[in-house]
């Protein structure tokens, strides 16, 4: 591989595309976004970091398979995704569910106390099951993807901006969810206003794993 193979050949107009496609699929709310706002209501701003990582990593994923042509592989590989969305889908009604059954008022901290440590390996395998079995990534990267990027005659530059283009929007926006979840949580002092919360967000997560598991 030669210097020039690592510069990105894409047009402008196939670039801004893919970015505004990228835009578009990490503004629409759905499992993963669900699984942040819930880490960050459980274990903090960081949690919620470290599941947006685990969502681009299965982006990442998706991304490779669809640059590489590995359709094949990922045909052979459809019963194991499929065992990954149903452990990805549990996963999720089982945060809903602890978030439901969460004690507002047991756990209220002085504001300056530190928060319990945070499982931020737990919170990154579960941004990673979740993008491995939600259709709606799966759909971009297989179906939508090659119909306005020609992915056979990407160079690994092209490859590369396509990479860095995904984490940095899915970061950039799941960030913005994740500071304003951490934020409000902040701006909930009562313990049932708390408690209220705790049971929304525990009941959207359990709605998000059966709608994973269902599709």
């Amino acid at each position: 591989m030669s210097a020039a193979d690592l510069l990105p050949t894409m047009s402008l107009e196939t670039f801004l595309a893919f970015t505004a496609a990228m835009l578009v699929l990490a503004l629409t709310p759905g499992p993963g976004f669900l699984a942040v706002v819930a880490r960050v209501m459980s274990q903090g701003f960081g949690a919620g970091l470290a599941a947006t990582a685990g969502l681009v990593l299965g982006d990442l994923l998706f991304l490779a398979l669809a640059i590489l042509g590995l359709s094949a592989l990922a045909a052979v590989l459809g019963e194991f995704f499929l065992v990954v969305k149903w452990l990805g889908a549990a996963y999720l009604v089982w945060l809903g569910i602890a978030l439901w059954r969460r004690d507002a008022a047991a756990e209220r901290r002085p504001p300056d106390s530190p928060r319990p440590q945070a499982s931020h390996r737990g919170s990154l395998a579960l941004g990673f099951l979740v993008t491995l079995g939600n259709p709606k990534v799966i759909l971009f990267y297989g179906a939508f993807l090659p119909t306005f990027v020609d992915l056979a005659v990407l160079t690994p530059g092209d490859a590369l901006l396509l990479g860095t283009v995904v984490a940095a929007v899915l970061f950039a926006v799941l960030g913005v969810y994740a500071f304003l979840a951490a934020r409000a949580g902040r701006a909930i002092t009562s313990s049932r206003a708390q408690r209220w919360l705790n049971r929304v967000t525990g009941g959207l997560m359990v709605g998000a794993g059966v709608a994973v598991a269902a599709r």
